[in-house]
């Protein structure tokens, strides 16, 4: 099992002013939180896709500038396994790794 050691960054977590944090729990059961920072309001995607490279859910809305963050549920996802997360904005892309057990 591999687990992101928080004391090294993943080199695309962060893009002009875009950031996405590592989700907190990671891993994860029923719930985790996907935290991120904007450099001013605009429209984010967060895309999650499976091992596999398939897209299994997407989340999007307006959020203002500085930290924001958004709930994934055990429900969003379809199984336990390793995903990737990925944040777009007018700003830049960011993209990151979790787990749920």
């Amino acid at each position: 099992m591999i687990i992101q050691d928080s004391n090294v960054p993943e080199t695309s977590a962060k893009a002009e002013g875009v950031e996405l944090l590592q989700n907190s729990p990671n891993p994860f059961i029923e719930m985790t939180q996907l935290w991120f920072r904007l450099p001013a309001l605009a429209h984010v995607a967060l895309r999650i896709f499976d091992a596999m490279g398939r897209e299994i859910n997407c989340k999007s809305g307006v959020y203002a500038g500085g930290e924001n963050h958004l709930v994934l549920h055990r429900a969003d996802l379809r199984e336990p396994g390793f995903y990737t997360c990925r944040l777009e904005t007018p700003f830049g892309n960011a993209s990151r790794k979790l787990m749920m057990y």
